[in-house]
Parts: C-alpha cells; structure tokens; sequence
C-alpha cells in the first residue's frame, strides 16, 4: 500500500464517487501485478525491463516502487544509490550459489504484506569468494 491520501474535494474517479476529505490508500501491490499492464505479471522476471520504457521513478504508474507523481518519495535517489552499492560490492566480491541438496524449484518466492515488500521465508544462499 502507498503511503494514505486524503481527497481534498468532491471527485468522481472511473465512476466512483469520492467524498472530500475521504482517506484513499493506493494498492501498489495490484498495479504491480496487473494482467494488462505485465505480460505474466505473477512471474518474477526482471528481463522483462530490458527494453522497456517503463521507468521506476514514479512517472510510469504500471510500476511505482517509491510511489508517483508530487507525492514520490523525497529520498529515492538517496535509496536508490545505496542498494545500487550495496548490491555491485557483493556482486563483484562474491559468487553466490544454493547450499546443497537445495534447487531452484525449491525455493519460496511468496511476499508478506507490510510497509515493505520482503519474501515470507528467507533465502538462504552461499557466498564464495570468485577465486576459491
């Protein structure tokens, strides 16, 4: 869910009558996962992005991880080159791989609703140094 609004007026949306002062949380879950934005939406594939021109920034409203338009989060960049960091660092030192006797199929990709978007059971993997 996007962080709660509050209408400020009378407004009718795709039909819907919208009193003023009326609290509206936006499901960014569902847009996320909508069939007629994402081809096979359910599916956990970030190629799909590649040649896209659908950009997370909050100005394409089929994706919006820090939310969209004037309301955007104030510190995506800030998030954005953290993660980006964070993640190049153990990309270029380590290489990752599943511990044994685990598989691919094997693996629990469900989310946990909250705040955040976070996977309801851990993934477990091993890092090993690219030389060893």
């Amino acid at each position: 869910m996007s962080v709660p609004r509050e209408s400020i007026e009378d407004v009718t949306i795709d039909g819907y009558d919208i009193p003023g002062k009326t609290r509206i949380l936006i499901n960014l879950w569902a847009i996320g996962r909508d069939p007629k934005s994402w081809i096979d939406p359910r599916t956990f594939n970030p190629d799909r992005f590649i040649s896209s021109k659908i950009d997370f920034k909050g100005q394409d409203f089929e994706l919006l991880p820090f939310g969209g338009g004037r309301r955007v989060c104030p510190d995506m960049t800030f998030a954005t080159a953290s993660i980006e960091l964070a993640l190049a660092q153990l990309l270029h030192s380590f290489d990752f791989e599943l511990p044994p006797g685990i598989e691919v199929k094997d693996l629990d990709l469900r989310e946990t609703f909250g705040l955040t978007m976070r996977k309801t059971s851990d993934l477990i993997v091993v890092a090993r140094p690219p030389l060893a």
